[in-house]
Order: C-alpha cells, then structure tokens, then sequence
C-alpha cells in the first residue's frame, strides 16, 4: 500500500483526462494544475483497466480522488464500501458494461 500512496502523491505515468467525455484525444491535458489526483477505471478488451489521472477522468470509473498534497488523509478517511460501489458508475459518459 505504501507503493501505492507514493504514486497517488507522485504518478509516474498519468493518464490524459479533462475536458469531457467523448472530446479528441488531442485536446485532452496531462495535468490540469488544480493538484487532485484520481484513480480511474475504463473498460478495455481485457476487462477493467485501471490508471492514474492527474486531469478530470470523464468518461471513466473515479474510484478514488485526493488532493496530491494530503493523499495520507484521504487513505485515512475512505470508505472502500464507496470506492467499489463507483465501479458500477460512469463519471460524465455513458455506462459501458462487459458481456
């Protein structure tokens, strides 16, 4: 878990996000300089892929979100019953469901 807070306050390989669901993938931002960072879900042709954004995840699952700067506190406070729940929710886009 302490490898994973590490990348929450300092993502290595962030995913492009931002603007909204369904925009280019050339206007979309690495960072949008307001200092959150999300974990996201997507579904992929393997199943739920998992990523760090450091931009709005539209379109995607938002698990978790913190401010990069006080990751310890929101690790302190989730509520994991909440996080999971958020799998089942698209944020900004629409539902896509594995058959």
């Amino acid at each position: 878990m302490a490898g994973f807070k590490e990348q929450m306050k300092n993502p290595m390989f962030p995913v492009k996000g931002g603007v909204g669901y369904g925009i280019d993938e050339t206007l979309k931002v690495m960072d949008d300089g307001k200092g959150w960072v999300w974990l996201a879900a997507e579904m992929s042709p393997g199943g739920l892929a998992v990523d760090l954004f450091t931009s709005v995840p539209y379109g995607k699952r938002a698990l978790l979100v913190a401010k990069r700067d006080n990751v310890d506190e929101m690790f302190a406070k989730v509520n994991w019953d909440v996080a999971l729940g958020n799998i089942e929710k698209t944020f900004g886009g629409p539902l896509i469901k594995q058959r």
